[in-house]
């Protein structure tokens, strides 16, 4: 069977008990041919660690020496990739087993250049005194949500681990607006939207994280908010060329979702953006 090498991306930054969990899931995935580049913001705590247990693994790993920042972070993992199709993973989220290879399925399949499917959310709550002991307080699916284009450009519903895409994408547009150091990429699919159709998948394959506590819900989304008039203004530099007929299939949809779901879903979303940072 033709199979194509698929990279995926994690950064990290000095804290292997929680890298742990999100290359372990890399571990089990039905799909054979991945490059798993881990680029380290800042010193190599996590590089022995990596080596002593994850040898099984074809892992590309660099430490930064110096802190870059995310956006940095992430675009020296795609320098660094060498997969047809690329998938980023947060260091404290997970795959599940069919993610790669149900993406790469209908990305075979079709002619979108971006593929995503559903993610669960969990919300933990974490040890004070042990970074890396935790409680699952609760599980949820908050987004399955088909593509369009208009409601992308209104806020993300796709988290950054539930995407894979094609590298001409990369090749085309580059990476991460490295002036961000928050919604790096929900701006990345924004921009990447310009020039192909995402396909929505209708499978659960991954999982993110979110903290419990209030206070540090209140901390994430205040880090959310600093960086939101920098996202528009990057939106108001995007130029994409759509007919009428596209205007009119993408607002249809807007606004059969709007009779069926009642304006109330669509309050609590942009509130849930704007005050509590959840994507």
């Amino acid at each position: 069977m033709n199979r194509v090498l698929v990279s995926i991306i994690i950064r990290t930054c000095q804290r292997p008990y929680i890298l742990k969990r999100a290359l372990e899931s890399i571990v089990i995935q039905s799909y054979p041919e991945i490059q798993v580049v881990i680029v380290e913001d800042g010193n190599n705590e996590s590089e022995k660690f990596i080596k002593e247990n994850f040898s099984m693994l074809n892992i590309c790993y660099v430490a930064t020496g110096k802190k870059v920042g995310r956006a940095k972070a992430g675009n020296i993992g795609l320098e660094l990739s060498e997969g047809v199709f690329l998938n980023f993973l947060d260091d404290d989220d997970m795959l599940f087993e069919n993610h790669v290879q149900t993406l790469v399925e209908t990305l075979k399949k079709v002619k979108n250049r971006a593929a995503y499917s559903i993610a669960e959310e969990r919300r933990l709550k974490i040890s004070n005194t042990t970074p890396n002991d935790y409680k699952i307080k609760g599980k949820s699916i908050r987004f399955k949500q088909p593509y369009n284009r208009m409601l992308l450009y209104t806020f993300n519903y796709i988290p950054i681990q539930s995407i894979m895409f094609h590298r001409s994408l990369y090749e085309q547009l580059g990476g991460f607006d490295e002036h961000l150091d928050a919604l790096e990429d929900w701006d990345l699919w924004v921009r990447y939207s310009t020039k192909t159709d995402f396909c929505f998948v209708e499978k659960t394959t991954s999982c993110y994280h979110v903290p419990y506590e209030k206070k540090l819900k209140k901390r994430r989304a205040e880090n959310l908010s600093e960086y939101r008039d920098a996202i528009y203004e990057n939106f108001s530099n995007y130029e994409i060329s759509l007919n009428i007929r596209d205007i009119n299939k993408e607002m249809t949809y807007v606004i059969r979702e709007y009779k069926n779901n009642g304006i109330i879903r669509y309050i609590r979303m942009f509130f849930r953006a704007l005050f509590f940072g959840e994507r």
